[in-house]
């Protein structure tokens, strides 16, 4: 990477993977989606949840922002409330290392944006029993 004149040697521009967790009720489901609405406008425009049931959603997001920031734009638009009522919102880097039922649309996304898994060493390989 070529050195900045400006003096600034942070990345710019450089997107990271994220698994955005919000945990919900039936009660606040609705606050779910609004949550889930403002990860697609404001994080990352091509956010699709992996999963939406009454106890919550699982989002992945690619992006230039900080944990703290999707945190914060996850929550805009809403009061003390309603930002209180959902039970919790977990916003966590996906790194390289993970694992995923094989097909499923998690591997499929982490892979894409991850790349491989780290293999087991093959001194810690278990032997398959049949």
């Amino acid at each position: 990477m070529a050195e900045n004149p400006f003096g600034d040697s942070a990345p710019q521009g450089e997107k990271r993977n994220y698994l955005v967790l919000i945990s919900a009720s039936k009660d606040n489901a609705a606050l779910a989606q609004k949550f889930l609405k403002n990860i697609q406008s404001l994080v990352d425009k091509n956010a699709a949840p992996l999963w939406i049931d009454s106890k919550g959603a699982g989002v992945f997001v690619s992006t230039e922002q900080v944990a703290s920031e999707i945190w914060s734009d996850t929550l805009d638009g809403t009061n003390h409330d309603d930002a209180t009522s959902i039970k919790d919102i977990l916003v966590v880097e996906v790194g390289a290392d993970w694992a995923a039922r094989r097909d499923a649309k998690t591997e499929h996304w982490l892979s894409t944006h991850v790349g491989n898994p780290r293999p087991v060493p093959y001194e810690r390989q278990r032997r398959r029993r049949y």
